[in-house]
């Protein structure tokens, strides 16, 4: 059967894809019913276009493969447009100038922010900000949204006094009179989330529109939302998958054809997706571009709030700071069995060095995958142990990445893993023991941005910050870089149309701003990278 003729023809300089022998590139590429069917010289491909084709004359630009950020939380970037941005404060005055300053702060009802690093919060200074907020209820977040502030009126709603416990997989942070003093790590946050307002209906369609025009505006044509802690809060027809779940499987018509997304669950609504016939990487319903997502499990916490699960001590923090293990084996097991059954993957959030081992362990000792079920992966895995390194390859996981973390992390990590920064953020140790990365940004954790992100990996730091690379001997070429923001994720979800440009592929690509050896170079050029023209199964889709 003879491919269609091309409707439309983009001419620039094509990478087609990044292969072992490096970048396989052409000089136009022709597009027909969502997929490439044309790939080449240019007059190949213009004789191989229908008389009526569009024409896209770019010869001096990058034309890429579509990105996928493959770890991103969508609903918390459309929300996160409506709180209080924290994450540029430094000192108390600050942070209490910008609740003062904010929209949302002279509004009434509840306070909500998020940003806030440690560092700002310590010294006794709970009190103030206590007196700043007065009797309304407050819930700011901090910047790895691992640990929140609840005002005294947030928990009296939430039903925190002074005689409740730790919740399971969380701590509820005390004063010296042994009171709670507002701060809460892990699960604790969920018992304020719980009765917080948030945003929803129309206010969150518009931030979503806005959103998925700003990750076209970066040629981001994919996106694997990360999924909840827990199934709670869930709204709709698919209440029982958790708040952000339930919503953007509600909005499968609206995002439909504007990204190839695919959606997370939390574990403990595996038993639902079952129910609902989900399937790892198989679409949703009739969609053409929304697809089932993975099982989201956290076995830990995040460095920033001292919360990432570790074999060895915080430097400085005692012989039992050692974080927060959220999930023990048996859980871990438990929840394996059931992925493994409904033919779900697992995706386990595990930052420390003891959290990825505990995940690795229970990915060995769960049931064998059900045939076309995509590997499991860990989010992370910021802190790998050399005897773990090769575990990945050997028990077929991904590592699930995200290089703005490196740069946004260095002088944490230095000051709180003086002792094992040869084994943090180890990229090029994980690629030569031969995991397979998927890149991604933990937005709004991180800016979205994949070209910061393909700096980052190249030089473990920001552009444009004026600081040395960071643990240089862990740095990506910017090829395997791109190619772990475009084929790696392809490959981890089991799509072999993804990807790349090749003849066959779905035709999700981008129009950049930069040539192809500017790309390549990965300098501080990749500052300024932009999509001019993205397009998503061949369909341009708007930008911001």
């Amino acid at each position: 059967m003879s491919r269609p003729r091309a409707s439309v023809v983009l001419i620039g300089q094509v990478l087609v894809s990044i292969g072992p022998d490096g970048p396989e590139t052409a000089e136009a590429i022709g597009i027909a019913d969502g997929h490439v069917v044309a790939v080449g010289s240019r007059d190949d491909v213009l004789d191989a276009k229908a008389p009526n084709a569009r024409l896209v004359a770019s010869e001096s630009s990058a034309i890429v493969p579509g990105i996928h950020d493959f770890h991103l939380h969508l609903v918390g970037m459309a929300r996160a447009r409506s709180t209080i941005p924290l994450d540029q404060v430094t000192t108390f005055d600050q942070l209490l100038r910008a609740l003062g300053a904010s929209d949302a702060a002279a509004a009434a009802g509840w306070l909500r922010g998020r940003g806030w690093i440690e560092a700002v919060l310590a010294g006794g200074q709970l009190e103030r900000l206590e007196k700043t907020v007065g009797d309304r209820p407050a819930l700011l977040y901090s910047h790895d949204s691992h640990s929140a502030w609840a005002s005294e009126a947030a928990r009296r709603a939430a039903g925190i006094g002074a005689d409740s416990p730790d919740p399971a997989g969380g701590r509820i942070e005390r004063g010296p009179d042994g009171l709670p003093n507002g701060l809460l790590r892990e699960s604790a946050t969920d018992l304020v989330e719980s009765v917080a307002p948030r945003l929803r209906g129309p206010a969150l369609d518009a931030a979503l529109d806005q959103v998925l025009a700003e990750l076209a505006g970066l040629g981001v044509t994919g996106a694997t939302d990360a999924g909840d802690t827990t199934a709670d809060n869930g709204t709709g027809e698919y209440a029982a998958f958790g708040d952000r779940a339930s919503l953007l499987l509600g909005a499968g018509s609206r995002l439909d054809g504007r990204i190839r997304l695919t959606i997370n669950v939390p574990a403990d609504a595996i038993a639902a997706g079952a129910a609902h016939g989900l399937r790892t990487g198989q679409p949703l319903g009739t969609s053409s571009t929304l697809r089932a997502g993975w099982a989201k499990a956290y076995a830990d916490g995040a460095l920033g709030s001292h919360t990432a699960a570790l074999f060895e001590p915080y430097t400085g923090e005692g012989a039992s700071a050692t974080g927060i293990l959220r999930l023990s084996a048996e859980q871990l097991d438990e929840i394996a069995v059931a992925a493994r059954a409904a033919g779900i993957g697992l995706a386990i959030h595990a930052i420390g060095d003891r959290a990825v081992a505990v995940a690795l362990d229970a990915i060995a000792r769960a049931p064998r995958r059900r045939s076309g079920t995509p590997p499991d992966r860990i989010e992370h895995a910021q802190l790998v142990r050399l005897a773990d390194l090769g575990r990945f390859a050997e028990l077929g996981v991904t590592a699930s990445i995200q290089p703005l973390h490196c740069a946004s992390d260095r002088f944490l990590a230095e000051a709180l893993w003086p002792d094992r920064l040869d084994h943090a953020y180890a990229w090029r140790s994980l690629a030569n023991a031969g995991a397979r990365l998927a890149f991604g940004s933990d937005a709004p954790i991180e800016a979205p941005n994949p070209w910061h992100g393909i700096f980052a990996a190249s030089h473990r730091r920001f552009p444009g910050d004026g600081k040395t690379d960071w643990q240089p001997a862990e740095r990506l070429d910017p090829a395997t870089a791109l190619a772990a923001y475009t084929r790696g994720p392809a490959i981890a979800i089991g799509r072999p149309d993804e990807g790349f440009l090749r003849v066959g592929a779905l035709a999700d690509m981008a129009v950049l701003n930069i040539d192809l050896a500017t790309l390549l170079a990965g300098d501080e050029r990749l500052a300024g990278v932009r999509s001019e023209m993205t397009l998503v199964q061949g369909r341009e889709v708007r930008r911001a």
